[in-house]
């Protein structure tokens, strides 16, 4: 009886219940035992050859998705493994589709372990085939070159003259049937590969005048069809001159042998592509098998190492045990699995998982060993990698300043970090599967729980910092204080857990009530102080006014009210920008029309202003706007001034245009014009001398255009 154990086999099922029934079946058995839901999960597991598995069981339903001889294609177009199909389906047409994928078994679901066991089994076998191989092997060698089952004697001109009874059965012909017709008409034999007709041994013979035998893979078809694989010999028949008086052709059907053949044959070449090193000895432990991954995993070639005892070629030092002790425990219990470390042909040691097998023959006498190997060097790199990683962050829950604490899906605490224990007074051996509840207020105890509740039916995986509102701690001293806190939540093994992040933020509310406050006072200063500067601006625009007015000069007034004018302007910035939403800009459209009309008012002569804004809505700052709207006084005083002498209805016409980031101030009026003697750069006056600074100053252009009317046009990138 062969003992099995520490087998790594992958179960692709989708039924959560059923898989975890045969998963537990199996590993009681003695397996190691991977579950996937999917085909696609299986077909990632296997491609990236993170988990070297020696036998898949695919369940043929796999819902959605790939199925599961879809999932077997795939796997196989991958890597050569045996696949044993799982299903509760026995109609044969679903049985034959699997066959056309591969051949390793169709089990039917329910059918007990037992059958489940002995079908995995078939595919780990191999040693024991091979032995049966020999022997029967043996034995057909002799019976090859002896008289065998089937006998057809001819004569010289190979005409039948005797047909033993095996040879009737075989052929389909009998001794009278057969009797005197030529061996090609009762003997017809065809290569199983080529399907072409293969010479009769007999005509060799009577050529060659030598016992001959058929090739490999020769047919014998009979009368009424049947196919059998044989084996055969002629040797001529001789009288006692030695001339050759006939052939006598011995065969026999060796279509059993032939299938276990290519069954074992098929079954090494597995073993040839699996991934774990697979070494069989006799029980004196000489080596007798070694297949391609023990050559990859310890560098020495199957032809180096076979006849050599397998301590003098592998030395191995276990784990927890000595070499007699392992021994000791295969004989006694049939198997054992551990770890070793094995030195390979360079002298290098490779860290192994190491499962060896007791063979015993029919008799229950043993007969050796197997070892199957497994490289676990990188596997326990990546174990110590994860060690390193998880003593890092618990350092860095340990050492964060804010309270990190998780609860299971009872609301249960599993972590409790020490920042935890300073927030609250507790130590976090005190509270590890105490209730959440015990560190809320009563108050709020039910309002956390339904919060806790809803969001894990969201399926949100994270809330921020604040996202929760407004939250109460409890200390252990009894006392209530404020908490900002964050929560996320994961998935482990079908529970939900939840890690909140908490912030005492006692200190910061006390400090945001001083800055509330601060502010309020600041802001009531602000207003004491815009009123007083508004006060300031409107007295001192009102007494120039009132001393324009009082001048009989009439350059003097004119200069009185050109500065009252540039007040006004900045008044009405000044005011614009107080009731802004922003901190230090305001709308065109809203600053144009209101300083146009101001300015205007100052001016005793009635002026129409016809304005042309654009609608999209554009914020200037207000050092820009406080440049444009001096040089918008100065256009506007020097029209009053000058071009309407002789104009009954005054008019002046602003439009404002914008072209990607270029805005245009465009100004005019139905006045005498500007005399072509006069330019920004040769003035008289100090007005047009102001507005080509300013312009220089906004990195501006500003030019004069005289058409029908003259315009001052200027631009401005924004």
């Amino acid at each position: 009886m062969t003992i099995i154990s520490g087998k790594s086999i992958l179960l692709v099922e989708d039924e959560a219940i059923l898989a975890l029934y045969e998963k537990n079946q199996l590993e009681q058995g003695g397996y190691q035992v991977t579950h996937v839901y999917t085909g696609e999960n299986a077909i990632q597991l296997v491609t990236r050859q993170l988990h070297p598995f020696d036998l898949i069981l695919m369940d043929i339903d796999l819902g959605k998705g790939l199925d599961g001889t879809e999932t077997a294609t795939q796997i196989l177009n991958f890597k050569e493994i045996p696949i044993v199909f799982l299903s509760s389906h026995t109609e044969r047409e679903i049985v034959k589709k699997t066959e056309s994928i591969t051949s390793y078994g169709y089990v039917v679901k329910n059918s007990g372990f037992t059958v489940l066991d002995a079908s995995i089994k078939m595919a780990f076998k191999l040693f024991e085939a091979n032995e049966l191989t020999k022997s029967k092997k043996e034995h057909l060698e002799t019976v090859l070159h002896s008289i065998g089952d089937g006998v057809i004697a001819t004569d010289k001109a190979g005409k039948i003259i005797q047909i033993n009874p095996v040879a009737e059965k075989m052929t389909g012909w009998s001794h009278e049937e057969g009797l005197g017709l030529q061996i090609n008409e009762v003997f017809h034999i065809i290569n199983v590969k080529t399907r072409q007709k293969v010479e009769n041994p007999v005509e060799i013979v009577l050529k060659t005048n030598s016992v001959v035998a058929l090739a490999n893979h020769t047919v014998l078809i009979a009368k009424n069809g049947l196919e059998y694989q044989i084996a055969d010999s002629g040797s001529p028949i001789k009288d006692l001159n030695g001339d050759t008086k006939g052939v006598v052709l011995v065969f026999r059907d060796i279509t059993a042998e032939y299938n276990v053949q290519s069954k074992i044959a098929k079954q090494a070449n597995m073993l040839d592509n699996v991934l774990d090193a697979v070494i069989g000895t006799d029980f004196n432990q000489i080596i007798n098998y070694w297949n391609k991954a023990a050559e990859k995993i310890f560098l020495w070639k199957a032809k180096e190492v076979i006849g050599k005892n397998i301590a003098e070629v592998l030395k191995s030092k276990y784990s927890h045990h000595s070499n007699q002790e392992v021994i000791e425990t295969v004989h006694q219990k049939g198997s054992f699995i551990g770890e070793a470390t094995l030195e390979a042909k360079d002298g290098s040691f490779r860290n192994i998982e190491i499962n060896l097998v007791l063979l015993n023959d029919e008799t229950e006498l043993p007969t050796g060993y197997i070892f199957v190997a497994r490289d676990i060097s990188e596997r326990l790199i990546a174990l110590k990698q994860i060690k390193e990683s998880e003593a890092k962050l618990t350092q860095i829950i340990e050492s964060a300043m804010d309270a990190i604490i998780s609860i299971d899906s009872s609301k249960r605490i599993i972590l409790f970090n020490g920042a935890a224990e300073k927030m609250f007074g507790y130590e976090s051996n005190d509270m590890i599967g105490k209730s959440l509840d015990s560190l809320i207020p009563e108050s709020f105890r039910n309002q956390h729980d339904k919060h806790i509740d809803h969001f894990a039916e969201t399926g949100v995986s994270r809330r921020a910092m604040g996202a929760l509102g407004e939250v109460r701690g409890l200390r252990s001293n009894g006392m209530e204080f404020p908490i900002e806190a964050s929560i996320s939540q994961i998935s482990v093994n079908g529970e939900s857990l939840f890690t909140v992040i908490l912030r005492d933020v006692t200190v910061r509310n006390i400090s945001e009530t001083k800055i509330q406050k601060l502010l309020h006072e600041k802001e009531n200063i602000l207003k004491e102080i815009h009123h007083r500067v508004k006060n300031n601006m409107s007295s001192l625009f009102t007494l120039l006014t009132l001393q324009a007015k009082s001048q009989e000069d009439q350059s003097v007034q004119t200069i009185l009210y050109e500065a009252a004018g540039r007040i006004k302007s900045m008044i009405v910035l000044y005011e614009k920008l107080y009731h802004s939403e922003t901190d230090n800009s305001v709308l065109i459209q809203d600053y144009f029309p209101s300083i146009c009309t101001e300015i205007v008012s100052i001016f005793p002569k009635k002026v129409d202003i016809k304005l042309d804004i654009l609608h999209e809505p554009i914020e200037l700052n207000a050092k820009i706007l406080s440049s444009l709207g001096i040089i918008l006084n100065e256009l506007i005083t020097n029209s009053i001034k000058h071009a309407f002498s002789d104009i009954s209805k005054p008019e002046i016409i602003l439009k404002i245009s914008r072209d990607r980031n270029y805005l245009s101030l465009e100004y005019s009026d139905n006045g005498i014009g500007i005399p072509e003697s006069i330019s920004f750069e040769n003035t008289p006056g100090f007005g047009l001398q102001l507005i080509g600074m300013l312009t220089d100053q906004m990195e501006g252009k500003v030019k004069i255009q005289r058409d029908e009317r003259t315009k001052i046009i200027l631009e401005l990138v924004i």
